[in-house]
């Protein structure tokens, strides 16, 4: 089993980059990292462009490893969209399972936090959190409890109504 199998199988959601380097720094895993992308879809219109305008480094917070922080330093390109009348001009590549727009942190990690809330919320949560290697606040907990949509609850019918005989 060559390394890269290795790592798709442990890290599913870090297949689609190129994994650069590893440091191990007192409690804190940092992975250096990049995507391989040669073009992307513009999300405003949909239409693919391979006109590069720049890359810059996001740095994601992912969930633990062996009790470790783990700490992604991704570099993402900025993309030119081919598309005159698309109000966006230019736009960054995601990637699929592991960001989203504006993130800072990888969907897994994301979930994890959303369940600590769900079962925890606030300060148990935070504990709960510190303890996993994702330290985050209270108040952090609660705002992601409050961001989750209200469960779709289906009405019944009136039931009809039985008397005894």
């Amino acid at each position: 089993m060559s390394i890269k199998e290795l790592l798709a199988g442990l890290f599913p959601h870090l297949a689609r980059v190129c994994v650069d380097q590893v440091i191990c720094s007192g409690a804190t895993i940092r992975l250096r990292a990049r995507t391989g992308t040669t073009e992307a879809a513009c999300p405003g219109c949909g239409v693919r462009s391979r006109r590069l305008h720049s890359h810059y480094e996001r740095r994601l917070s992912d969930t633990a490893v062996g009790g470790q922080e783990l700490l992604i330093h991704l570099r993402v390109h900025r993309f030119l969209c081919r598309n005159d009348s698309c109000a966006k001009k230019t736009f960054v590549e995601q990637v699929p399972g592991l960001t989203v727009r504006y993130g800072r942190r990888s969907l897994g990690a994301s979930a994890a936090l959303q369940a600590i809330s769900l079962a925890l919320g606030g300060r148990a949560g935070a504990r709960l959190a510190g303890h996993l290697a994702a330290s985050v606040s209270r108040m952090t907990l609660i705002r992601m409890l409050r961001r989750l949509p209200d469960p779709v609850v289906e009405a019944e019918g009136p039931r009809a109504f039985r008397t005894a005989d």
